[in-house]
């Protein structure tokens, strides 16, 4: 008969990385096959076929560069207003996160966080041993920014201020002003900012600048992904100055060492159509605007307006938001996201760049759902 013994962790090497578990995206593999689901951040889905391309023949699928083709980081630096060198290619805009906070926080350090948000954006730093300190917004006033708060908070410490831009689940934009505003409280508190700008350039004419150029502690991430329809393609990248991306970099080494050969060149493809895919971003989100703004008028029980730009919407519900979810995926096949994966439990995540006959049937089931709960 085998007895289990207990193996303790070693003594001496610091305190143990412990990190959440990303409920948000076990939560996806569970409802997988759940016939709606309006609840994804991406545009709708752009097959391989729509690429009207073949792989070339000589792919070398045996050597990549660790940072990826020059011709590839020319690009991206492009939509960021910088230079090639400021660019560091990652497995999806999430490994890039990873990087930066594993790079710059150790356990103790005060990272403040925008919230609701994204979870991995609290919850690294949280693994890693840092004091997260979340600093909300409301939709009462739509999701507007306390920059007090945040000088405020940053005046006791601040190694790390987390933003998205646009918010994720919010599409809460920050401005020019504001990004400089947090270039500043970095400089005062001797921290760095981090902006995921995966859904920035869903802005279209109103896309603010990229939080990269607002000088050398501001960090930006991305990926072709959402705007795209290409979810998992897992093309990001970390755009800083060269001496952070140094460091990030000898962290990769350990993480993923160098990037797919074959999703660096698809996504190459997708940087050479960039303006095809906002057009198209843009066609989809604005019927979809439209469809959202009109059933949510006959929704009472939401409270939110519809964002102008983005992909996502964060509405406030009286209905309890848990046994909304049950009911809408147990009995009308129906998914949503619900708020407590983003930091808030009265509310829940809505998708616009899916398909809009599919969003028109998620809606009107939520309709149902909401009414049967009154």
């Amino acid at each position: 008969m085998e007895v289990e013994t207990k193996v303790d962790a070693p003594t001496g090497l610091g305190p143990a990385v412990d990190f959440p578990t990303f409920e948000h995206l076990h939560y996806y593999d569970r409802v997988r096959d759940v016939r709606l689901n309006i609840s994804y951040s991406n545009v709708q889905q752009f097959t391989f076929g729509e690429f009207h391309r073949e792989l070339p023949n000589d792919l070398d699928l045996n050597w990549t560069n660790t940072n990826g083709p020059e011709a590839l980081r020319k690009m991206i630096a492009s939509r960021h207003g910088t230079r090639a060198d400021r660019v560091l290619m990652t497995t999806g805009a999430t490994e890039g996160n990873f990087l930066v906070n594993a790079s710059l926080v150790r356990p103790g350090d005060r990272v403040l966080v925008d919230s609701p948000t994204y979870s991995p954006l609290r919850d690294v730093p949280t693994g890693l041993g840092a004091d997260v300190i979340r600093i909300p917004r409301s939709c009462d006033d739509g999701w507007q920014l306390d920059l007090e708060r945040w000088r405020e908070e940053a005046k006791q410490g601040a190694r790390l201020l987390v933003f998205a831009n646009l918010g994720n689940p919010t599409s809460a934009a920050l401005s020019k002003s504001e990004i400089q505003e947090l270039a500043d409280i970095a400089r005062d508190s001797g921290g760095y900012v981090l902006v995921d700008e995966t859904f920035r350039e869903l802005a279209f004419d109103k896309t603010p600048p990229s939080a990269a150029t607002f000088g050398p502690r501001m960090i930006a991430l991305s990926t072709v992904t959402k705007v795209c329809g290409l979810g998992t393609l897992r093309s990001g990248w970390v755009v800083a100055d060269a001496d952070l991306l140094e460091r990030f970099g000898r962290l990769k080494d350990y993480t993923s060492g160098g990037n797919s050969a074959l999703g660096q060149l698809l996504a190459s493809w997708a940087l050479e159509r960039w303006d095809f895919f906002l057009d198209r971003a843009k066609r989809i989100l604005t019927r979809n605007r439209m469809l959202v703004s009109e059933a949510l008028a006959e929704m009472p029980a939401l409270q939110g307006d519809v964002p102008p730009w983005g992909t996502v919407l964060f509405p406030h519900s009286t209905v309890d938001v848990p046994a909304l979810g049950e009911t809408l995926q147990g009995k009308f096949k129906t998914v949503i996201a619900q708020g407590r994966f983003f930091g808030l439990d009265d509310h829940f995540r809505l998708g616009l760049g899916g398909d809009t006959d599919e969003l028109q049937q998620g809606l009107e089931n939520l309709r149902k759902a909401l009414r049967a709960a009154s």
